[in-house]
């Protein structure tokens, strides 16, 4: 297994909201973690680095080094309920974080498989041959519409509600989590990303790049210098896995 990780604030915005976690240890499962801040200010840097380090240490402790589906999905699961209120909690704490949220997606590795729990628009690709395809769901309004058949790919990209999120970490609900359990084959390519990738990209130059690169770096070199080509109105997240 290799992988690679990049950060970028973009041309755009006054700081980077933001962050990732990556955690590899012999005998253990792999932690890959990324989230995408929102509330404003240095709110939405908050809460991302909170939701990362939170539900990352959480997993460490309490993911078993056996691959056990059941419990695995439990624990993810969990580990997303307990991230929402930890973000949620810390939000109370000064009034100008009241509003700070995030988006979060989690993926854990195991020798047989790879799975994912995620909230929000932060994106899981795969590749595996030529199928390339989002692993995870988007949590926002117009997501959901493609997801029924009322809106298309294109139209998506250019909906005026195309930011506004359904479901967030760090609001005082009960979270509907998209879970995903995949088979792990040798070859398989992954990448997660925050919208400033994925909202600037096309799906074929993505799949291009992740198709061609010799190595999880240059996928992550690719996608940051096209995405700042493009304008770079948000700031920009990649986490690549070659598996």
């Amino acid at each position: 297994m290799q992988y690679a990780a990049q950060t970028n604030k973009g041309l755009v915005r006054d700081r980077n909201e933001d962050n990732y976690v990556v955690l590899l240890e012999e005998g253990k499962p792999g932690i890959f973690v990324i989230a995408d801040g929102l509330g404003g200010h240095s709110s939405g840097e908050l809460a991302s680095r909170i939701a990362c380090t939170y539900a990352s240490e959480y997993l460490e402790k309490e993911l078993p080094q056996m691959n056990e589906p059941a419990e695995i999905k439990h624990i993810l699961v969990e580990a997303i309920q307990k991230t929402n209120i930890h973000v949620y909690m810390k939000s109370l704490e000064k009034e100008e974080n009241n509003r700070m949220g995030t988006t979060l997606t989690v993926g854990v590795l195991y020798p047989e498989s790879f799975y994912f729990v995620h909230i929000g628009d932060t994106r899981v690709y795969r590749l595996r041959d030529d199928d390339f395809e989002q692993i995870t769901q988007d949590h926002t309004y117009v997501g959901e519409m493609v997801a029924s058949g009322n809106l298309s790919e294109d139209e998506m990209r250019v909906h005026p509600r195309r930011h506004v999120l359904t479901q967030a970490i760090g609001f005082p609900e009960f979270l509907d989590v998209n879970y995903v359990h995949l088979d792990r084959a040798h070859g398989d390519r992954f990448l997660m990303s925050s919208d400033g990738l994925h909202g600037v990209l096309e799906e074929d130059v993505i799949a291009s790049s992740l198709a061609s690169a010799l190595s999880p770096e240059e996928v992550c070199s690719q996608m940051i210098e096209k995405s700042l080509e493009a304008g770079a109105p948000d700031n920009i997240t990649v986490i690549t896995i070659f598996v």
